[in-house]
C-alpha cells in the first residue's frame, strides 16, 4: 500500500484505501468540507458526484461536511443514502456521474470516519488521483459563487440496483434448490439491509444477528475469529449450512462453517475463486486469471491450479488490486482480508457477490461447508501489529533485509518487504488503514506462522 505524504495540516491516515481519521481529533468538519472541495475541484470539476455513508454514528454529519463541500466547489450531488460501499461505484455506473465519495472507515473503530474516494470509472481512485486531490487541498478552496454552486437530490433505489446486479450473474435457481440455513452478521452497518434481502431473494432461510444500523457496533467491527466468536454458536444452534460476518461498510466477508467454526476470511477468496473459475472451465473459458495483493494466503495458487488458471500479485489495497485485475482482464479478484472483487457487479470488493458466490459453490458440490474446505490444501496465516510508523517500518525492512534471516528467501520489494521459502513466507509493511505495520506469515503449522512473526520482531527489536 503506498501511503502519500499528506499536506501538513492533515494529521490522519491518506491512501489510496482511504482519508481516514477520528472524528473531532485526528480528522475535523473543516477538513472534511476542504477534502469534499479540493476532491470535486481536481476530479469531478462541475460534475455529479455520488455520495453514500454507512452506519456509523458520525455518517449524516460527515455527509452534510463532504456534500457542503462538493456543491460549494461546484459539484451537484445524489446523496444514496445508507448503502455498501460498494454501491456507491455502481450508481455512479448508473447515473453516469463523474465520480463519487463514500463516507466510512470500514473495519475501524466507531469514533472514526473515512472518505472512501471513487472516479467517474466507477472504480477506488488511484495514486496519481489521490496526489492530484491532495494538490487542491493544499490550495485555497476554489469556493463558487452563487450562479454556479452544485445542486443537491437524494434517491432511493440503489440498493435494488446492486441487488439486481447480483442477482443477474449467479445461478439463483441453483442456489435456491439447495434450501440453504444462513446466519448473517452485519454488525448492525451498511450490508443490515441489503445482506438479508439478498440471502432471501436465493431462496435461503435467514438468521440475520445485529442488523439494526440505527445501532451501535456491537463489537470490535473487524471481523476476526476473535471478534465474531458468538457466531459459531448460533450456526450451531440455528442447524445452520453457513454464518456469514460482514463488517461496517458490507465490503469484507468472513465466514463460519457448519460446524460453527470459523474458517476466516482468508477462505472467503479461495472459495469465490474457485466458483467463477469452475463455471468458466465449464464454459471453456482459456487463460484464466485471478489476481490477489502479496498478503493473501497461498491456497489461492492450490485451487487456480485445479483451472489451470494463474494467479498475479499486486500491492496491497483494494486500488492495486483491482488495477492489476483490468491490466490482466482477471476473472475475479480480491484480498485475503474477505474482499472479493467480481467485475460482472463492480469494480471494488463487495460482501454481497461474495455470499452468493460462496452459495453457488456449495450447491453446486453438494457437500457442507466443512468438507468443502477440508479439500483445499491447508496453511496457518498468523497477523500481527505492529507499533511503527511509516518512517519506523522503512528502516526495520531495511534492517530484516540484510539479516540472516532473509538468505535463500526470494525477496519481493513491491509493498514493503515479502519474503518467500518453498514451504511458507512473511510479509513486512505499513498499514494503509491505520498509522501502524503489519507483519504477516504463512507456514504449515500455526506454531511455525507464529515463530516467523517472531522472529522478525526480534530483528527490529520489538
Amino acid at each position: 500500500m503506498t501511503i502519500t505524504s499528506a499536506p501538513v495540516s492533515l494529521r490522519c491516515v491518506v491512501s489510496v484505501s482511504g482519508i481516514r481519521g477520528i472524528i473531532g481529533d485526528t480528522l475535523n468538519i473543516d477538513e472534511l468540507l476542504r477534502l469534499a472541495a479540493a476532491y470535486g475541484t481536481a476530479l469531478a470539476p462541475g460534475g455529479l458526484v455520488v455520495l453514500g455513508r454507512d452506519s456509523r454514528p458520525t455518517g449524516p454529519l460527515v455527509a452534510q461536511a463532504v456534500a457542503a463541500g462538493l456543491r460549494a466547489a461546484g459539484c451537484s450531488v445524489v446523496d444514496i443514502g445508507l448503502v455498501p460501499t460498494p454501491t456507491v461505484p455502481i450508481m455512479i455506473e448508473e447515473l453516469k456521474a463523474q465520480g463519487g465519495i463514500q463516507i466510512s472507515a470500514s473495519h475501524n473503530p466507531a469514533e472514526w470516519n473515512a472518505l472512501k474516494l471513487f472516479s467517474g470509472a466507477g472504480r477506488n481512485v488511484d495514486q496519481a488521483q489521490l496526489d492530484q486531490v491532495l494538490a487542491a487541498y493544499a490550495q485555497p478552496p476554489a469556493w463558487q459563487g452563487f450562479a454556479r454552486c452544485g445542486g443537491f437530490r437524494t434517491i432511493d433505489t440503489a440498493l435494488d440496483v446492486h441487488l439486481e446486479r447480483i442477482l443477474r450473474v449467479v445461478d439463483v435457481e441453483l442456489i435456491r434448490r439447495a434450501n440453504l440455513t444462513v446466519v448473517l452478521d452485519s454488525v448492525n452497518g451498511a450490508g443490515s439491509a441489503i445482506g438479508p434481502k439478498l440471502l432471501a431473494a436465493l431462496g435461503c432461510r435467514v438468521v440475520p444477528i445485529y442488523t439494526r444500523p440505527d445501532q451501535l457496533f456491537p463489537r470490535d467491527p473487524e471481523p476476526t475469529a476473535h471478534n465474531v466468536r458468538h457466531l459459531g454458536g448460533v450456526v450451531r444452534a440455528m442447524d445452520a449450512d453457513i454464518g456469514f460476518v460482514q463488517d461496517p461498510d458490507a465490503d469484507r466477508l468472513a465466514i463460519v462453517d457448519d460446524r460453527g467454526s470459523y474458517i476466516g476470511e482468508e477462505y472467503t477468496l479461495v472459495l469465490c475463486a474457485a466458483a467463477r473459475l469452475a463455471a468458466e472451465h465449464l464454459a471453456g473459458t482459456a487463460n484464466l486469471v485471478v489476481c490477489t495483493n502479496l498478503s493473501t494466503s497461498r491456497m489461492l495458487e492450490d485451487v487456480a491450479a485445479r483451472f489451470k488458471a494463474r494467479v498475479v500479485r499486486s500491492q496491497v489495497g483494494e486500488a492495486h488490486v483491482v488495477t492489476a485485475m483490468q491490466h490482466e482482464r482477471a476473472v475475479i479478484g480480491g484480498e485475503g482480508n474477505g474482499g472479493i472483487i467480481d467485475p460482472r457487479v463492480v469494480w471494488g470488493r463487495d460482501s454481497q457477490i461474495g455470499m452468493a458466490l460462496v452459495l453457488e459453490y456449495l450447491a453446486r458440490a453438494k457437500q457442507p461447508l466443512s468438507e468443502v474446505v477440508n479439500a483445499i490444501p491447508r496453511y496457518a496465516i498468523h497477523k500481527e501489529k505492529l507499533a511503527l510508523d511509516r518512517a519506523g517500518v522503512t528502516r526495520a525492512i531495511e534492517v530484516v533485509a540484510r539479516h540472516p534471516l532473509a538468505q535463500g528467501a526470494e525477496v519481493i520489494t513491491l509493498d514493503g518487504l515479502k519474503l518467500v521459502w518453498p514451504d511458507r513466507w512473511m510479509h513486512l509493511r505499513a498499514s494503509g488503514t491505520e498509522p501502524m505495520s503489519r507483519v504477516i506469515a504463512e507456514a504449515p503449522t500455526p506454531d511455525q506462522a507464529r515463530d516467523l512473526c517472531a522472529q522478525v520482531r526480534a530483528v527490529i527489536g520489538m
